[in-house]
């Protein structure tokens, strides 16, 4: 069953990034959702997979089938190798940045927040994200959003713990370039 992104552009990427890289849930698989209120990911991965008990964070409220956490992922506690997956769509490089309704500021919010995912993560668990991405160098765009380079993936996403497994690019005509990326808790 081919996973239906309703025409939304973050949804898009997954959809792409499900058919590139490798990316199964295991039965039953508890999954987080980080960053939740902008596309509605979960309605369509719960139609495609009803099996999935999926969790969602984000700072902003919003309202999903599964359960949904208003809070900061920089600081939210959840309970040790508790999902078998995380899933962050187009999410990552926003964290720390204070764009969205005065979220918390912090240069390594998406560092802190992947440090959280490794513990979150049970052993042989993995992660999604798609970021935006240019070669030529990483940088961060006002409070909008940061753009990562390879090596900014291997210092800010792939912390200790995390293995890359895989990653693909999106690049469309004359809009921003995508990487998306599959790692796996060592």
């Amino acid at each position: 069953m081919a996973f239906d992104s309703n025409g939304d552009v973050c949804l898009q990427l997954w959809a792409e990034a499900s058919a590139k890289i490798p990316i199964e849930f295991p039965p039953d698989a508890t999954v987080l959702e980080i960053g939740c209120a902008e596309a509605d990911w979960m309605t369509p991965m719960l139609a495609e997979r009803p099996d999935l008990k999926i969790t969602g964070i984000d700072w902003r409220p919003c309202e999903r089938p599964g359960l949904v956490y208003q809070a900061d992922v920089m600081d939210v506690q959840f309970p040790e190798a508790s999902f078998d997956a995380v899933v962050g769509i187009s999410s990552i490089e926003h964290i720390g940045l204070g764009h969205y309704d005065d979220d918390p500021q912090d240069d390594y919010g998406d560092c802190r927040c992947m440090l959280n995912v490794v513990r979150w993560l049970k052993p042989g668990g993995f992660v999604y994200l798609d970021v935006p991405y240019d070669p030529t160098g990483y940088h961060v765009c006002g409070t909008s959003h940061r753009v990562y380079d390879n090596q900014a993936i291997r210092d800010r996403l792939i912390v200790g713990g995390l293995r890359l497994k895989a990653q693909a690019f999106h690049r469309p005509e004359g809009e921003m370039h995508y990487t998306m990326l599959l790692a796996v808790k060592e």
